[in-house]
């Protein structure tokens, strides 16, 4: 039975495509995620349209964190494509708890399985890779008649594109089947026996070359080697794809509105409870939030800044990350300035985003802003915006500092502050994607990849700076 399931050939990724380091690897290893949930984000009825009687639009959509550039294009596409009178629902699978993904292909394989007990069982809900984009309404695809099959897809082994009825499929598709590390041809023999599938149209799931110009409605990047955004530069020997451009044109739309996810005034569920644990901390007394503070690695950032400081003679700067309630006696900037190279002559301004409202000045208030050993601590969904304010704020440049290790940061309470641990790479793409909706702005990056101080560092520029270097 599995040989009806294998992949087209045109879309296969062979040895010759990866680089010599990953020829013959088989398999990663992939640890259980972290996250209870997936992050939501709702598309509300725009001002000035009258709502429209259907139930939101829930699309699952299956990412991973190295498919930053691809997520945040795939969420552009459904907001210019959307009906502004409908509501839609946006759900970020990535990094979740209680699956064994030993085996799997991406960091999200069988998340798409879990989606019928993920919607409570009932209603029905669209799956989507990450490496997709949509041409049309995705409300088109969700309403389709079924005409009583329990999924649809384009073959019965193409499931990167899936219509599914939560209420039939939940009890087939079980999520402790879909945690405990079936493949996928468990779950495809479930659907072809118990004759639950059904056949959708191919326009919602146009790979590569069956693209057509006006007619696909959903444009799914297949084949990895020719995926426009190269997520896995050190992986795979990428080629360029012949209709690129198209994804490219939704990625430099996204640029120019300055899109992201999520946003200061909606930023993600949580980070909406990281800043409420943080607030309710502040108000105990602050010894953690002082803590950190306290760990800010001023011994490898404090000298880069100084010397950026000094190239564009700034004159007064806002510490992205620090407050007047967090200060603790090792933070420069609870003491004399005068008395500290790093901040002599500068007039400096503390701002805290998790404590502090409102915004810092979106008009370029400041000459320099900085943030050191702050967005790490965040969710990864909101760097973004954060980055965003930084910029705004800036006249001369923007700097930060983080680091790039795995870290465990334990509050008093027990629970565990949330801490990316991201590849230097992945902060060096933040930074040049608010650099793109920020043009004109220079900025610095530092990431201190191992905790021995100097030792693995790694710095990048971007803007004027990198042109003047």
């Amino acid at each position: 039975m599995a040989r009806k399931y294998r992949k087209e050939f045109e879309f296969k990724t062979r040895w010759y495509h990866r680089t010599p380091r990953y020829w013959f690897q088989k398999a990663v290893a992939r640890p259980e995620g972290e996250h209870d949930f997936p992050e939501m984000l709702r598309l509300n009825v725009e001002r000035g349209h009258t709502p429209v009687d259907k139930p939101p639009v829930r699309i699952f959509l299956g990412t991973e964190t190295a498919q930053y550039r691809a997520e945040r294009v795939f969420v552009w596409s459904v907001r210019k494509y959307r009906n502004p009178a409908r509501v839609y629902e946006i759900y970020l699978m990535k990094e979740l708890k209680g699956y064994d993904r030993s085996g799997w292909k991406t960091s999200f394989t069988n998340y798409r399985y879990g989606i019928p007990a993920m919607a409570g069982g009932t209603g029905r809900a669209i799956y989507n890779d990450t490496d997709q984009i949509y041409l049309s309404d995705p409300a088109e695809l969700f309403d389709l008649d079924m005409n009583g099959a329990g999924m649809l897809c384009i073959t019965q082994r193409e499931t990167s594109v899936m219509l599914i009825d939560c209420a039939r499929m939940i009890s087939h598709w079980r999520l402790k089947d879909a945690q405990g590390g079936r493949k996928h041809t468990y779950f495809r023999d479930i659907v072809h026996d118990n004759k639950l599938w059904g056949k959708m149209p191919g326009a919602w799931n146009a790979r590569d070359g069956e693209y057509v110009a006006g007619r696909s409605k959903c444009f799914h990047f297949t084949t990895l080697q020719t995926q426009p955004w190269q997520p896995f530069p050190e992986i795979l020997r990428y080629e360029p794809h012949p209709h690129g451009d198209v994804w490219f044109n939704l990625e430099r739309e996204a640029d120019k509105a300055g899109f992201t996810i999520f946003t200061r005034q909606a930023p993600s569920r949580r980070f909406t409870e990281m800043a409420e644990r943080y607030r309710l901390l502040a108000q105990a007394g602050g010894g953690e939030l002082q803590a950190r503070r306290q760990r800010r690695r001023y011994d490898v950032h404090g000298p880069r800044i100084r010397e950026l400081v000094a190239k564009t003679n700034a004159t007064s700067l806002l510490d992205y990350g620090a407050d007047d309630r967090t200060r603790g006696a090792n933070d420069p900037v609870a003491t004399d300035h005068a008395r500290l190279p790093f901040w002599s002559g500068l007039a400096v301004t503390p701002y805290d985003p998790l404590l502090a409202e409102p915004a810092p000045a979106a008009n370029a208030a400041f000459d320099a802003v900085i943030s050191v050993d702050l967005l790490q601590h965040v969710p990864e969904g909101d760097v973004g915006w954060m980055l965003d304010q930084m910029f705004a704020a800036a006249r001369r440049f923007v700097y930060v500092g983080v680091s790039g290790a795995p870290l465990s940061a334990t509050m008093p309470n027990g629970t565990t502050s949330e801490c990316i641990g991201s590849s230097a790479a992945w902060w060096k793409g933040q930074l040049e994607l608010a650099s793109n909706r920020n043009p004109g702005t220079r900025w610095a990056l530092c990431v201190v990849e191992n905790d021995k101080a100097a030792r693995g560092v790694r710095a990048f520029q971007g803007g004027t700076i990198a042109r003047a270097a």
